[in-house]
């Protein structure tokens, strides 16, 4: 199942903006007085709005802001400092980063304020040009204003001349290409209760003059009494039944639920418009802002009338992440998919899309992503639902005949995902694609890393597994394939008959277990990419080395000596020659099961060669790692070799690791995320130099890292060698490792530095660190040394609390507690003895 797809889709996908308002021109932008901050996550008004600094959607606001500055924010002072320093230094720039990825934004442009900017100059930061959704309560304003300046004939009223020239407005947005729809606030002024048949004429004048008796031509007129209000939504109404006709489909938006205190909550709920939905269901319907608390009647009415649309926008960001990811879910309760459409609400400030955007892409993802590993949906389907929401949905109810090929993004095309016929879905079940692929194949080995980092395995016949496999719920990579069973695992790799799966740890009903190494790194990857748009790639360089078995006259193994002897770095020697034809069996049987190397090489050691695997994201990536050692250590025993991943299998020549590549998308970020890492670096190196023979490479002098925590450019004697912007390689990593947990300790560190925005401190080094004196060393920043035993790492876990926490206190207490058993098992052992356990384990 291929998740990583589903989730840079609804990450990256152009965007139709379906309802939203024009934004502050730069000077009324700066003013905290007039337009106030704290409205983008809240719709109070006064001294109500200063409650906002007290909820969770401001805080988590905060938080994320942090990213669209480019700068750490910790509370409300530094988000408003940060605004202002934005719009007075680049305006137009945090516009941009802002409406990043959107494609079309459609603006209720009628706002009564006089420092917003035209609905045309917001084109210039979007993928298309905007739209204008006409609001028919401020038409009628404007109107009433007009007609104080007329003079009136002897047989005209006041009443005739506004009808006629409310229905000529009307005609007039149905025919301007730029017009895409109309929108009522007629919840604000009389509430959702709308009689779907007009009152007569007498009614209608009384109702007109006590709204010009309302206000002045100075002041305006509201338009808020309740004859005249349903009046102007069932002439809209009826206009648009008739264009539709014509050919010309312009739907009626209206604002539901959410408001601030001007609203009737109670007359608010959708529910109220159901006889004017029934009697009107030639006309397009669009009930916005989730209809938030009304979601679920919203929905119910997008179920059962043809015409019915439910937008999902405004609660993103003025609802908590819990309350949002709840609304999304009951959006999708009973609603069709192709009924719900996207909009951010973004008005005045730029923070307002940016929030809106980021907040509802990680709630869509994780409700999809659920819905996907529960078998509510296949990642096909998933990701034509995202399609629609985003996209797909707005651009056909507007009529906007828009393309993502069109598009200054050009991320995706969605017909090409979501044109899938019947055939295509038949005969690409994924199981069945495997063993048309693969008709040999016979065996499943379900496979799991436990914390000593001893691949564990259950072998189930080809009949039994899929006897067993639709009962289960899945997703996973096979053989470079999709299968789409089995509940309790991911990837699976393919070697000969049998087909290995690296399994998640679910209990008996399959829920998901504490503790578990596959569970615990998706999370943090996942947190990564929520709260901070982080999105990780990882990859891998196996250092293995090639040994000789020797044995006694029994026949028993007593020893192991180096494959080749006339040895070097990157050289072929006569010696090292006579292994290329294993190390190219091992790149093509890779090769066939989707893993392509980037490159292979003869290593330091005796006998040693190095194999660099593609970068993935880290699930993958880590999995892909497992996968191929397992395919270097059959083709070794093929070739009566042993293939060992020990840290240091000749105790005289170079170790062995698993360098680990990482690197962030966000290399604006990469001081935080580094000095997080180095920071926690003593209790990670519990989970990345995990036995005590690990610890035979915390040395200086031969290549491995050297002794401190420390990091330089393309410096081979530091433990983190820069390889680029927001991209390192992590050397204290080796194959006795449990990876999973390796790399999620290393990114929890990174992600911890993000949520503190903390300060590198330690500078670039670019020497051995341990050749520098106490002085030099403190100069540069560099005051901790490596643990030199497991026992000093562990103690390293157990006092850092914060690692604790996100990693998993129970995993870490479990951890600790085994790898402490284990050591203490090991030292029991003769070393010579002990030694050649290693090297026949891993």
């Amino acid at each position: 199942m291929d998740l990583t797809s589903l989730r840079q889709l609804i990450q990256t996908h152009p965007l139709i903006d379906n309802h939203a308002h024009n934004l502050l021109e730069q000077n009324a932008a700066a003013s905290e007085d007039d337009y106030p901050l704290k409205s983008i996550v809240s719709e109070a008004h006064g001294r109500a709005l200063d409650n906002a600094l007290t909820t969770l959607p401001l805080i988590r606001a905060t938080n994320q802001l942090s990213e669209l500055y480019g700068t750490l924010c910790s509370n409300w002072t530094d988000v408003e400092k940060a605004h202002a320093h934005w719009v007075q230094s680049d305006y137009q720039g945090l516009v941009r980063r802002s409406l990043e990825g959107t494609h079309t934004l459609l603006l209720d442009d009628l706002l009564t304020d006089d420092d917003v900017e035209p609905y045309s100059w917001h084109d210039q930061f979007t993928g298309a040009a905007t739209k204008r959704i006409v609001r028919i309560e401020a038409v009628a304003a404007s109107l009433l204003v007009e007609l104080m300046d007329y003079e009136r004939k002897p047989d005209e009223t006041v009443w005739g001349l506004f009808r006629a020239r409310f229905l000529a407005a009307l005609d007039s947005a149905m025919d301007d290409p730029a017009v895409v729809g109309f929108k009522s606030v007629v919840c604000y002024r009389t509430g959702l209760d709308v009689d779907p048949y007009s009152a007569d004429e007498e009614a209608l004048t009384a109702s007109l003059h006590r709204t010009l008796d309302s206000g002045t031509k100075r002041s305006g007129y509201r338009v808020e009494d309740k004859a005249l209000n349903d009046w102007l939504v069932q002439q809209t109404l009826k206009a648009i039944t008739f264009k539709k006709r014509a050919g010309i489909v312009k739907p009626l938006q209206f604002h539901t639920g959410l408001g601030d205190n001007d609203i009737n909550l109670v007359r608010a709920n959708p529910a109220y418009l159901q006889p004017l939905i029934d009697q009107y269901q030639d006309a397009d319907i669009i009930l916005l802002h989730s209809a938030y608390p009304y979601t679920r009647e919203a929905g119910y009415l997008a179920s059962v009338y043809p015409n019915v649309y439910l937008d999902l926008g405004e609660v993103f960001p003025m609802v908590s992440r819990d309350g949002q990811e709840k609304l999304l879910r009951e959006s999708l309760e009973i609603a069709p998919l192709d009924r719900l459409l996207w909009s951010t609400d973004g008005h005045f400030h730029p923070e307002t899309f940016w929030l809106a955007n980021c907040q509802f892409r990680q709630a869509l993802e994780k409700v999809l992503v659920e819905y996907v590993q529960c078998g509510d949906m296949n990642v096909e389907q998933a990701k034509t639902a995202a399609i629609g929401i985003l996209f797909e949905n707005s651009n056909k109810i507007y009529n906007l005949n828009a393309s993502v090929n069109e598009t200054k993004f050009g991320f995706y095309d969605p017909p090409s995902v979501m044109r899938i016929t019947q055939t295509q879905k038949a005969t690409t079940d994924p199981l069945d694609a495997l063993l048309q692929k693969y008709p040999d194949l016979k065996y499943i080995w379900m496979q799991w890393i436990d914390y000593t980092a001893t691949t564990r395995v259950r072998i189930f016949p080809i009949a039994e597994f899929k006897r067993i496999a639709p009962k289960a719920k899945t997703d996973r990579y096979l053989l470079g394939g999709m299968l789409d069973v089995a509940g309790r695992h991911r990837s699976a790799r393919g070697f000969n008959d049998r087909a290995t799966i690296m399994t998640f740890w679910r209990s008996e009903r399959n829920e998901v277990m504490d503790g578990c190494p596959r569970t615990t790194l998706e999370n943090i990857v996942q947190k990564l990419r929520a709260e901070h748009r982080v999105e990780v790639l990882c990859g891998f360089e196996i250092e293995v080395v090639f040994l000789r078995p020797q044995t006694d006259e029994t026949g028993m193994t007593t020893n192991y000596a180096p494959a080749t002897r006339n040895h070097s770095w990157s050289q072929m020697t006569s010696d090292t020659r006579i292994m290329v034809p294993i190390l190219e069996e091992i790149n093509e049987m890779l090769a066939s099961m989707g893993i392509n190397l980037q490159q292979f090489h003869a290593e330091s050691a005796p006998g040693q060669f190095e194999f660099i695997l593609p970068p993935a994201t880290p699930l993958a990536a880590v999995d892909a790692l497992y996968a191929a050692r397992q395919v270097v250590t059959n083709i070794a025993e093929k070739h009566s070799l042993r293939a060992t991943f020990h840290p240091r299998p000749i105790a005289s020549g170079a170790g062995s690791a698993a360098h680990t590549h990482i690197s962030i998308n966000k290399p604006e970020r990469e001081d935080a995320f580094l000095a997080g890492i180095l920071n926690h670096y003593p209790a990670i190196a519990a989970f990345t130099l995990s036995q005590d023979a690990s610890y035979e490479r915390v040395r200086s002098g031969i290549w491995a890292g050297s002794e401190w925590v420390a990091w330089g450019f393309q410096n081979r004697e530091a433990p983190v060698r820069k390889i680029g912007a927001g991209y390192w390689e992590f050397k204290s990593v080796d194959g006795v490792a449990n990876t999973y947990l390796a790399v999620a300790a290393l990114l929890a560190g990174g992600y911890i530095g993000l949520n503190t925005g903390a300060k590198l401190t330690v500078e670039e080094c670019t020497v051995d660190a341990s050749s520098l004196s106490a002085s030099e060393r403190a100069e540069l920043g560099i005051r901790t040394p490596l643990p030199k035993t497991l026992t000093e790492s562990l103690e390293a876990l157990e006092e850092d609390v914060v690692l604790w926490d996100l990693m998993g206190p129970k995993l870490v207490r479990n951890y600790i507690a085994v790898k402490r058993a284990e050591s203490e098992c090991l030292r029991a052992v003769p070393e010579a003895k002990r030694r050649l356990w290693l090297l026949e384990r891993y």
